[in-house]
């Protein structure tokens, strides 16, 4: 079983930075892992990658020492077990507007008592070799579990999605949250700043985590000082886009 101290971490009080990895690329995330990202979110919401490529993609990232965390397309039992038993370090969930919601995805990544994550001697406790009695306990408490608020339907639920137990983080979507209150894109919309600073408090009152996407480097910095915890910066092709146009662009300057 690989080490997996990311939750940890955070629980100390450290902000972690990590990106997400929309193309599938093995090479992407080890490049990530090598520039020292503390953390991949693998997006198999908007990206390409089922079980398979994603258990590739896990390896590569463990390889480089940074930790794997799974976007899952819904909040179906079936597809959150596949991406743990791969070795999935952590799981975050889109689109969880109820704690009802939130109760099944945090059932889903736990084993019982907590939960009811199926067993098998898979990738994630070394195909048997590691004993059960002793990765369950250990797995339980170490998988990150996070939900989705993206949508302002989210919103009158917030309090007790974060009371959920079994919920480690509440992920701020800006983008789609943006969306649902009439402003497309509009991240820095005064509405989506409210959302984010009583996200801050709800999880710290319920001693949760709080996380959020941004493709800002500089804004990054804003929401650390701010106190979120998982701060995801970019992606791997918005980045490899980026510094496509910055080289073609200096050559036609010339």
């Amino acid at each position: 079983m690989k080490q997996n101290n990311l939750k940890a971490r955070m629980q100390r009080g450290e902000t972690v930075y990590g990106m997400f990895l929309n193309s599938g690329s093995s090479i992407a995330a080890e490049i990530m892992g090598l520039s020292g990202f503390d953390f991949i979110l693998i997006d198999s919401e908007h990206g390409p990658t089922g079980v398979l490529e994603n258990r590739e993609l896990i390896m590569a990232a463990e390889y480089r020492n940074t930790a794997p965390i799974v976007r899952v397309p819904n909040s179906s039992s079936d597809t959150i077990l596949r991406m743990l038993d791969v070795g999935a370090h952590g799981i975050l969930v889109p689109r969880v507007n109820t704690r009802e919601e939130a109760e099944k995805v945090a059932k889903a990544c736990r084993y019982y008592p907590r939960g009811t994550r199926g067993v098998a001697g898979t990738r994630a406790s070394d195909y048997g070799f590691t004993p059960l009695s002793y990765y369950f306990p250990l797995a339980n408490e170490r998988t990150l579990v996070g939900v989705q608020c993206e949508d302002i339907a989210c919103l009158p639920e917030l309090e007790e999605i974060a009371a959920t137990d079994g919920v480690d983080m509440v992920f701020v979507g800006p983008y789609d949250l943006s969306s649902s209150m009439g402003a497309l894109g509009q991240v820095s919309y005064q509405d989506i700043k409210d959302v984010v600073d009583r996200v801050i408090d709800v999880t710290r009152r319920h001693g949760k985590l709080s996380g959020i996407f941004t493709k800002d480097p500089a804004e990054a910095k804003q929401y650390a000082k701010m106190g979120i915890d998982f701060i995801v910066v970019g992606t791997d092709i918005q980045s490899f886009a980026g510094a496509c146009r910055e080289v073609i662009s200096s050559l036609k300057d010339m």
